[in-house]
């Protein structure tokens, strides 16, 4: 219903209460999932991160502090560990599947205008990058295959030096479970 109403523009007052927000939702996000059904949380995320609210924009204002910027980007862990590695669906149906795809094009969009180069960016929106290199890699590590291939997509999105390395990692220790598609992929 929120993208029927037609919001043209979400304005905040002070950046560090929607992060702060959201940190909460990230927290408490196990929660959610015992009163909500697994398709009002998908549409809420949707809503929240989609492309009217767009509340991920927020965690980029350099307005905000690191640190409550980094324990957000951190605390997106969270709803993997908690919930996703307890859905039996297809996550790729899901909004799970584009949420490091939803905050790194608004990253991008802000630090350096989609040119996605790691080493230009200032040490701030470096330390963001890293920051999110170590949740994807948290995300990567938890023992759900629909975890994995969230935080594989989001790391094809991450444009730092390390995940080569990284996605190499994960292929050369999962190769047997691993069909030729998802290989290619």
């Amino acid at each position: 219903d929120l993208f029927r109403l037609r919001v043209d523009a979400f304005g905040v007052s002070d950046s560090n209460i929607v992060v702060t927000h959201i940190l909460t939702l990230c927290r408490e996000f196990a929660t959610f999932a015992t009163v909500h059904s697994n398709e009002q949380i998908d549409q809420g995320l949707w809503a929240v991160f989609g492309a009217a609210i767009s509340c991920e924009r927020f965690i980029f204002d350099l307005s905000v502090s690191e640190a409550l910027r980094t324990e957000c980007i951190l605390s997106m862990y969270i709803p993997f560990a908690e919930v996703v590695t307890r859905c039996s669906t297809d996550v790729q149906a899901t909004f799970y599947w584009m949420w490091w795809d939803m905050i790194l094009h608004t990253f991008w969009s802000i630090a350096d205008d989609y040119k996605r180069d790691y080493f230009s960016l200032s040490n701030d929106w470096r330390r963001v990058v890293d920051t999110m290199l170590v949740t994807l890699s948290s995300i990567l590590a938890l023992d759900h295959k629909g975890c994995q291939v969230c935080a594989l997509h989001g790391f094809g999105h991450l444009h730092h030096p390390r995940v080569g390395g990284i996605v190499q990692q994960y292929i050369e220790s999962h190769r047997r479970e691993l069909n030729r598609d998802e290989l290619r992929w």
